[in-house]
């Protein structure tokens, strides 16, 4: 195993791992570090869809493409080792797609509450994840974005989502969408918000399905269907 990307937004995937100029990455909660999804398409140049609906996460997208055509510095609360793990990248940002919209478990559009700190990027759709003020934002699925990718599979699943993982895994199980690798942090039970141990059951259902849990990086873990 190896990690790629920083140490706040990195993650661990086998050395070995099979991807190549075809391979499909979802990428669910951008935030302000791109760190993983960079390395992985400099090094397999795989497709990489970018799933985040904050403005912070937006305008960071935005910057990264900047960064890497006019070498112009970033704004935000910004990773220490960012610029150490991106800064000899020469990935090619036309095999990234944005999508300007959260992860859930329906077509909608739900509260998306904001942290009270607000120099901090993250939002969550669960109600007592963070404070009381929110934006109203669109949520959908993984399977309604692969419709209008025309994707039929996808290689490798990120989920970075505040909360809301379970529900989306929940979704993706029941729409039979196995991706081949997950790298899920389990934020709910992260963060002692899952009352009803709902990090357990999805986990329990990832390995009943064929999943294999390859590391368990402090509740950030890598899965591969075997």
């Amino acid at each position: 195993m190896e990690k790629l990307g920083t140490n706040y937004g990195g993650w661990f995937i086998p050395k070995d791992i099979k991807l190549d100029e075809n391979s499909i990455i979802y990428s669910g909660g951008v935030g302000e570090d791109m760190s993983f999804d960079l390395i992985l398409n400099d090094k397999f140049k795989c497709n990489i869809i970018l799933i985040d609906p904050t403005n912070k996460a937006i305008k960071h997208f935005e910057e990264v493409k900047n960064y890497f055509k006019n070498n112009e510095m970033f704004t935000g609360n910004i990773q220490n080792d960012y610029y150490d793990n991106i800064k000899s990248l020469k990935p090619d940002m036309s095999k990234f797609c944005y999508e300007n919209i959260g992860l859930w478990d329906r077509k909608d559009q739900l509260k998306f509450f904001f942290q009270n700190n607000p120099n901090h990027v993250s939002q969550s759709v669960i109600a007592n994840m963070f404070g009381n003020n929110y934006n109203i934002v669109e949520v959908d699925t993984i399977k309604s974005i692969m419709n209008k990718y025309n994707h039929s599979k996808i290689d490798l699943l990120k989920l970075d989502i505040e909360g809301a993982e379970v529900q989306v895994l929940e979704n993706m199980l029941c729409d039979e969408i196995y991706p081949k690798y997950l790298c899920i942090e389990f934020d709910l039970k992260l963060k002692c918000k899952d009352v009803n141990n709902t990090t357990n059951t999805i986990v329990k259902k990832l390995l009943n399905v064929g999943y294999k849990m390859l590391v368990n990086d402090d509740l950030n873990i890598t899965f591969k269907l075997i």
